[in-house]
This record gives structure tokens, sequence and C-alpha cells, in this order.
């Protein structure tokens, strides 16, 4: 027998981290596909961290039966912007920040190394693309742009809402138990 409802916090980077607080793909997906739940709460204070981690942890949350409410409580940054969109509903705290930008990394070794290396993150922000665009209604190509232009985009939950990230502005209000 199922429970009604069940939260889940990914609060911290995203995959593996030398900072602290990591979520790992591989722990979440287990996890959340364990969940027998008809709603789920996944809340998000995370500055982001491995694409191919937030991509699964998104399609994670995307075919879980349960209806997903996605809840940034303070910031929703790079990968854990994408890891937003995956909520049926998601909601902003009105004080909370979201970030998107091109997907970046580190990278050694001679000039094809680094021809092939800017390719790779070409193609993850197409596919990236494809979940902002999912989200927002607006085209795969006006998504793209903000994802290679090279610059970061900062919304406030106001100015997240007016382009379609979020659902909707919450405020911080005491939860009854």
């Amino acid at each position: 027998q199922g429970v009604k409802s069940a939260e889940i916090l990914i609060y911290g980077d995203i995959g593996e981290s030398w900072y602290g607080d990591s979520v790992l793909a591989k722990d979440f997906v287990k996890d959340i596909a364990a969940l027998d739940a008809e709603n789920i709460t996944v809340r998000i204070n995370s500055f982001g961290g491995s694409v191919s981690d937030g991509i699964a942890i998104h399609n994670s949350i995307k075919r879980h039966p349960a209806a997903t409410t996605v809840v940034i409580d303070g910031i929703a940054a790079s990968i854990a912007s994408l890891i937003a969109m995956a909520g049926d509903t998601v909601e902003m705290a009105e004080n909370a920040l979201l970030m998107i930008h091109a997907p970046w990394g580190y990278a050694s070794g001679n000039s094809a190394d680094m021809r092939e290396f800017a390719d790779m993150l070409d193609t993850w922000a197409q596919a990236m693309a494809t979940s902002y665009a999912s989200k927002t209604g607006k085209s795969q190509e006006d998504m793209l742009a903000l994802l290679t232009d090279g610059e970061d985009h900062w919304y406030t939950a106001a100015e997240a809402l007016d382009q379609g990230f979020v659902d909707t502005t919450i405020q911080a209000i005491p939860m009854a138990a």
C-alpha cells in the first residue's frame, strides 16, 4: 500500500562533489523509482553539477507515475534548473533564483581533443534545450540560443514565471501539520 505523498530534497551538488552534499543520479533514480506515492514534491536548492547526472534525475522525475511538483526553494542553477523543468507543476519561492547557461567543463589534451570536447558541449546543449522547450512551450531554437550564447541567464521568480519556466510563485508561509 503506497503513501499519499512524499518529499525529496535536492539540496547540494548534482553528481560527485568535493564540496559536501551531493545528489547522485544512481541513488536518486533508485530512490524515486521505489516511491509508491500518489504525489511527490521535489525541493531544489542547488548550484548544479554533472550534466549527465542531472539529465538522468530529470528523466526519473518525468517518468514517475505520481503527480510531481518541483519547488525551487532557494536556487536552481545550471543543471539543477533543468531538473526543475521535470515537474508536472513547477513552483518557485518568490525570493528564489533560477539560472540557465551553457554546459561547461574541463578538458585536457591537444587541439583535436579540445575541438571534440567543444562539440560534445554543443551536443549536450542541444539535448538540454529539448527539456527547457518542453516546459516553456518555446521553440527548441530559442532555448538553444540561451544555452549557446556563453551568458549566465539569471531569473527572479517573477521573471521565471513570465518566461514560462515555472507555473507559479509562492510565498514562504508556515505549513499546517
